[in-house]
């Protein structure tokens, strides 16, 4: 049965991400945290995000996606690119989308997706949420991105809605990721949306010999020890 969980998710086949989380932390647990990844576009944020999921699958945490950036096909295709194949996760219902974009934007909706009708309603996306999680065992969750939930929403009262939300998620032996996008907010975000976070992952882009690297550091992480040094993000 195990061998037909790797052959599903692509395991022997898929690109390898390193470092990921646990390779950058010395101790501490690692599950019913809420992660915050900063970083400028183009960082490999979402990437990132992407490889925590499928880490997760394989070793047995269903995944749920929200995405209101792009469609969920995009994702799949992304995923999938890097042979983080989840079609079978979705038919199985370990693998769901919230796609808060598709219908936004007029796209028409693929897949067995659940919709989110709006971006600036933090509570229909709590709901939501909570049904989804309902049939699912310790999950990792993905919003990519915060920054558009924000941009969409009450400055005043979404810090708290996040808080809350992330305590749910917590609360239930999840975990969650967010994605902050750099250059999008004033510092008073920035700073406000790292101290609510349980890990604060900071990614960079840099170039040499006309090539970008992509590097990224543990900025901090409740509970364990992070070095806060820089490491080079690799995808082989």
């Amino acid at each position: 049965m195990g061998d037909d969980k790797n052959s599903r998710s692509g395991k022997r086949d898929s690109m390898k991400v390193s470092p990921m989380i646990g390779d950058l932390v010395q101790f501490g647990q690692l599950t019913q945290l809420s992660y915050m990844l900063l970083g400028p576009l183009g960082a490999g944020k979402s990437t990132y995000a992407e490889a925590f999921l499928a880490e997760g699958l394989a070793l047995g945490f269903p995944a749920v996606f929200v995405t209101t950036d792009v469609s969920p096909r995009v994702i799949r295709n992304d995923m999938s690119r890097y042979g983080w194949n989840i079609e079978e996760y979705e038919n199985d219902g370990q693998f769901v989308f919230i796609d808060g974009y598709s219908e936004r934007m007029g796209a028409p909706k693929t897949g067995s997706a659940r919709s989110l009708t709006k971006v600036d309603d933090i509570s229909e996306l709590g709901i939501v949420l909570s049904e989804v999680l309902e049939n699912l065992v310790v999950a990792r969750i993905v919003i990519d991105s915060l920054s558009t939930l924000i941009l969409h929403s009450n400055p005043e009262t979404i810090p708290r809605a996040v808080q809350r939300l992330s305590g749910r998620i917590k609360q239930g032996s999840h975990s969650i990721m967010f994605i902050l996008e750099d250059g999008v907010h004033d510092e008073k975000t920035y700073a406000t949306f790292s101290y609510l976070a349980d890990a604060v992952l900071r990614f960079k882009l840099e170039d040499s010999d006309q090539k970008q690297i992509h590097n990224i550091r543990m900025e901090r992480m409740r509970g364990s020890d992070s070095s806060r040094e820089w490491h080079t993000f690799t995808i082989e």
